[in-house]
Formats: structure tokens, sequence, C-alpha cells
């Protein structure tokens, strides 16, 4: 509707006065005709002066249908090179597939556009004509070139109209399709949640290894428990195993930690190993909400941690020299 808008405008601009450049060139070729010798010379010098009247009478309106159409088709698809489009496809010249396309819910409702539009055409037409009868009849009081102007323009102001509703229309209709084919190419809700199982794996199967893979670090963490030099708890709710070796780490690890349940069975084990357990419910809170297992303590937390390791020494040094002197 672009391109034909386009071309109506040319010819409203330029037709005039192409028509004015053709009749000149008749009228003078002919009124020559019977005084020039028809040479090949002459043949030839006709030929392309018949030529480049015929490209400047229609190549502004070629050149305006090449723009506006490779204009128009960029601004809705974008630069898009589709030589697949041009493969010869046999199911296009099956009368089959066009009944089925025909007789199908979209067929339907293309048949029922395709009337209305012819309707609305039909009245557009009907009032452009009854506007201008009396233009029309005033005619028949007129010479060629004026009746050839006002049919003129007569069928310009019904091109224009048709082709301005139809532009209309075609600009709705366009946005609606892009719609429709954006909304047919979402996903359902079960659709993602299919292609998210298919890449991320199924929900229950990935609770179950994580749940596996957390049994599996609580056995290593419970393995490391006997390993510990202190076990500080809050005294029932927290434990938290701390290791020290100044040939390794720069400061203590922590190796194991726990609470309720899992605090009770690191207490156990520790009792298991003679592993000291020193009561301190602020260090235990904040080791266990603020240190992983594995990482070394903060540095914040060097001064009460040293207190405990140099009070589970002295332990230690005791029992070793009361063992000694028992021996």
């Amino acid at each position: 509707m672009v391109v034909f808008m386009g071309m109506i405008l040319v010819l409203h601009a330029v037709g005039s006065t192409s028509a004015a450049r053709l009749r000149d060139y008749l009228k003078t070729s002919l009124s020559e005709a019977h005084a020039t010798p028809l040479t090949s010379h002459v043949l030839y010098t006709k030929a392309w002066q018949s030529f480049g009247l015929i490209g400047a009478t229609i190549g502004p309106w070629v050149l305006t249908a090449m723009l506006l159409g490779a204009l128009v088709n960029m601004l809705q698809t974008g630069f898009l090179v589709a030589p697949q489009a041009l493969k010869p496809s046999f199911n296009r010249l099956n009368p089959l597939t066009g009944v089925k396309r025909f007789f199908s819910a979209r067929g339907l409702v293309e048949t029922v556009k395709a009337v209305a539009k012819i309707g609305i055409i039909s009245w557009i037409a009907w009032t452009t004509i009854r506007g201008g009868y009396q233009d029309m009849l005033a005619t028949i009081r007129m010479d060629l070139p004026a009746i050839l102007g006002t049919i003129g323009d007569m069928l310009f102001r019904l091109a224009t109209r048709i082709i301005g509703f139809l532009l209309v229309l075609s600009a709705a209709d366009f946005g609606y399709q892009r719609y429709a084919f954006e909304k047919s190419i979402r996903m359902t809700k079960q659709e993602v949640k299919m292609e998210s199982k298919q890449q991320e794996g199924d929900p229950l199967i990935k609770s179950r290894i994580r749940a596996r893979q957390r049994q599996i670090a609580k056995r290593r963490m419970m393995s490391d428990v006997p390993l510990a030099d202190v076990i500080i708890t809050n005294p029932t709710h927290f434990a938290v195993a701390l290791k020290y070796d100044s040939a390794k780490n720069g400061a203590p690890l922590v190796v194991a930690k726990g609470a309720d349940l899992l605090a009770a069975k690191i207490r156990e084990m520790a009792a298991e190993h003679d592993i000291p357990i020193v009561e301190n419910p602020p260090l235990a809170r904040n080791l266990y909400k603020n240190v992983e297992i594995g990482r070394e303590i903060p540095a914040d937390l060097f001064a009460p941690v040293a207190e405990v390791l140099a009070y589970v020494y002295a332990i230690n040094a005791r029992r070793r020299s009361g063992a000694g002197a028992a021996r």
C-alpha cells in the first residue's frame, strides 16, 4: 500500500508533464514523418529518443516503487537475505493444500476480512463518485483535455482514499500479525519447566544430589572431629571444633561445627576421643555463624580463641605431667 500510494502521488505530480512531453514528441514525430527519409540512422535516432522518453516517463514510477518497496520491507523485517524463499515448493501448487487453508479457521477469518474490505472500498468509491457527480455532468460541455483532467482528478481522489484506507488497515494488520506471531512462539509454563529440567536437570534429582552431598560433607566433617584441639560449645545449641597447627596455618581452623543434634554428636565424639570441651556461648555463636568449615578464624577472634587454646594447652600439660609422675 505504501508503494501504491507513492506511485499515485508521483503520477499526480509528474503525470501531466509526462503526458505533455509524450504528446509533443508524437506531434513532432508524426508531422515530420512525411518529410524525413526512413534510413537506418533515422530509425536508430528515433529509437533512442523513444527509449529516453519512455524512461523519463515511467522512470519516476519505477524508481519510487523500488525504493519504497525496499524501504518498507526493511522497516518490517530488517535487513534480511533469504535465498531459501526462492526454492520451488510443490506444496504451494497442491490444490488440496489450498482447499484446506480456505476451510480452516484462519481461512474463514481471512474471507470475512476480505468481504469487509470490499464492502468498505465500495462505500468509499460510491461516496467519492457521488461527491464528484456534478463535475462529471459538466464534462459534456468541455473539450477533451478538460474532460481528461476532470476524470483524472476524480480518479486521483478515489485512488488516494482507497489506498489511504488500505494503508491504515495494513499498518493495523501488520501490528496484529507481529503480536500474534510473537505470542505464538512464546513457550507455555509447562514448556518452560520442561526446558529448565532438560538444561538444569530434574529438581527432585538435584535435591537428592544435594542431600547426598550434604551427607558426604557431614561424614567428612565428623571424621575431622577427633583431630581437633578443642570443642567450643554454647553449651547445648552450638558446637565448634578448632584445630591449630602453627607449621601449616597462620590461625586456628574450624574443622567441624553443628547445631542441636549435630552439636550433641560432636560433643559425644569429643568425649570418646578425650578432646577438651570449653563452654563459651558468645564465642561459639560467633564462630558458628561467621566462619565456614575449613576456614581460618578472623582476626577479631584471635584473642578469645588464643585464651581458650592457652587454657587447653595448660590442661594438656598438667595431664602429661600427672601421667609422668604416676609412671
